[in-house]
């Protein structure tokens, strides 16, 4: 019977933990304010990061990076003027401003449901394109070489086969 070995932690990782909750709880209170205001200006961006299953998240990647783009100019005002809770009432308040942060997110997963159908219309078009580039070129070959040249090789009996097929 197979004894279950538990991992223990490494050593030096305990101590680092400790010592980023230590310096962590103090910088969060220290930086409350921006703190509050990101975590309610970013909502959009976490439920997108829940919602999205795909191994890269382009999903929570997409809206993440313009839901951020958005908050950023009030960030910025409230990094440089008042930074308080009230404050960041204050700018949760405004419509304008949510209307800025969550537009901003909802541009975000516009450009993430429409994407595909964009990349698909694109794929397409270049393939047709390169199949009648190619039908045109193999009509060229016909009319100067004849009609032999449409027999595929399985049908000439005296060519060795393909590599990896048997005769």
């Amino acid at each position: 019977m197979a004894a279950a070995k538990s991992k223990a932690a490494p050593p030096g990782s305990i101590k680092r933990n400790i010592g980023l909750l230590a310096l962590g709880v103090p910088l969060l209170f220290l930086f409350l304010p921006t703190v509050v205001f990101l975590g309610i200006a970013l909502l959009p961006t976490f439920v997108a990061l829940v919602v999205d299953r795909s191994v890269k998240r382009y999903g929570g990647m997409t809206v993440g990076g313009l839901n951020f783009a958005g908050a950023v100019p009030y960030l910025l005002n409230l990094w440089t003027g008042d930074h308080s809770v009230p404050e960041v009432l204050n700018i949760l308040s405004d419509v304008f401003a949510l209307m800025t942060i969550f537009g901003s997110a909802a541009a975000g997963w516009m450009i993430f449901a429409a994407t595909p159908a964009v990349v698909t219309t694109v794929l397409t078009l270049t393939s047709s394109r390169r199949l009648a580039a190619l039908r045109s070129r193999q009509k060229e070959l016909i009319e100067e070489w004849g009609t032999e040249v449409t027999k595929s090789a399985e049908d000439d009996f005296d060519a060795p086969p393909p590599p990896g097929k048997p005769r």
